[in-house]
């Protein structure tokens, strides 16, 4: 099994207490699920990584077995509903796009960063990431 990163440590609690607060409000207004019950989802979904609710555009994302490439770390740009599946269109921080499968992201990758907010810059330098330093930190 690979290791994800907690959402709490990529975005901060107070931020993490907000995704998973929309996230409820989302399952209790469209698939009218009891407050209490879509709360429990809603945190298991994020505590466990779930590819298909915590991926977005704006969030790098770390590769889980490191390869020294640029392929390393990827910058999720937007997502795709075509008859493969649900994919994602990313550039790697060597400027090569490409497009994933969420079931690649998720087995591949785990989550390194997120924006500040919706219209913010990836942080290269997030709580729980590596400590060592990237050359690259001002790549995107």
């Amino acid at each position: 099994m690979v290791k994800k990163t907690r959402i709490d440590l990529a975005v901060g609690q107070a931020r993490a207490a907000e995704l998973v607060k929309r996230y409820r409000d989302r399952l209790v207004e469209h698939d009218r699920i009891p407050p209490d019950r879509a709360l429990r989802l809603a945190c298991q979904a994020y505590a466990e990584g779930y590819v298909y609710v915590t991926a977005a555009p704006g969030q790098v994302w770390k590769r889980s077995v490191q390869q020294g490439t640029a392929a390393d770390r990827l910058l999720v740009l937007s997502f795709d509903q075509s008859w493969e599946g649900r994919t994602v269109l990313c550039e790697y921080l060597g400027g090569e796009y490409d497009e994933l499968l969420l079931e690649e992201l998720r087995d591949h990758y785990t989550l390194h960063s997120w924006p500040a907010d919706d219209g913010g810059e990836p942080v290269w330098g997030a709580p729980g990431a590596d400590d060592e330093p990237d050359r690259d930190r001002d790549r995107y």
